[in-house]
C-alpha cells in the first residue's frame, strides 16, 4: 500500500466492485468553490481521493508558509458532500447539517489530499468521515466528520415550485 499521494491517478473505468465509477469530478465542477480551489478527483491504491493543488491564494500564514484553516475545512466538507452524493441512488444534493474539523498538524504550502469514508448513509441523512494528508497518508494534517441532510422528494418538489 502506497502512503504517498503521488500514487494517485486520474479516475477512469470501473471500480473494483465492477460498477462504473461515480463521476466525482462532474459533481465537484458543479460547486463554484470547489472549482475555485481547483479540486481534482484521483484514484489511489485504496479508492478515490480529492486532490487540492497548492496556490498562493490558499496560504493563510505566509511566515511558515501554511494553508489557511478555512481552506482545509472546505476541502473536508466538499469531499464529504461529493462522497455522500455519489452513493445516493437518487442523486440528491446533500446539505451540510453539522461538521467537526480536527486540525492535527500545520498544513504546509503544498498539494493536499482527502479521502472519505461513509460511516452511515440512510434515507434522509449521511455521516461521512474525511481524512486529509500531504505526502504521507499515515500522517494526517486534518480530519473531520460531516453530517449531511439528503432532501426528501417532497422537499425537492417544493424547491422546484419556488423557482
Amino acid at each position: 500500500m502506497s502512503t504517498t499521494g503521488d500514487s494517485a491517478q486520474p479516475i477512469s473505468g470501473p471500480t473494483e466492485s465492477g460498477k462504473e465509477c461515480s463521476d466525482w469530478q462532474a459533481l465537484l465542477e458543479r460547486i463554484p468553490y470547489a472549482r475555485h480551489l481547483g479540486l481534482e478527483v484521483q484514484r489511489d491504491d485504496v479508492g478515490l481521493v480529492v486532490h487540492m493543488p497548492c496556490r498562493e491564494a490558499l496560504i493563510g500564514n505566509f511566515m511558515l508558509p501554511a494553508l489557511h484553516g478555512g481552506v482545509l475545512g472546505a476541502l473536508i466538507e466538499l469531499t464529504a458532500r461529493v462522497a455522500a452524493q455519489s452513493q445516493d441512488t437518487d442523486k440528491r444534493c446533500p446539505r451540510i447539517l453539522d461538521s467537526h474539523i480536527n486540525y492535527l498538524r500545520s498544513a504546509q504550502a503544498r498539494s493536499t489530499f482527502a479521502s472519505a469514508e461513509i460511516v452511515r448513509q440512510g434515507r434522509r441523512s449521511s455521516l461521512v468521515r474525511v481524512t486529509c494528508w500531504q505526502g504521507d497518508k499515515r500522517k494526517p494534517i486534518a480530519s473531520g466528520q460531516v453530517q449531511l441532510l439528503l432532501p426528501t422528494m417532497a422537499a425537492k418538489e417544493a424547491d422546484l415550485h419556488e423557482q
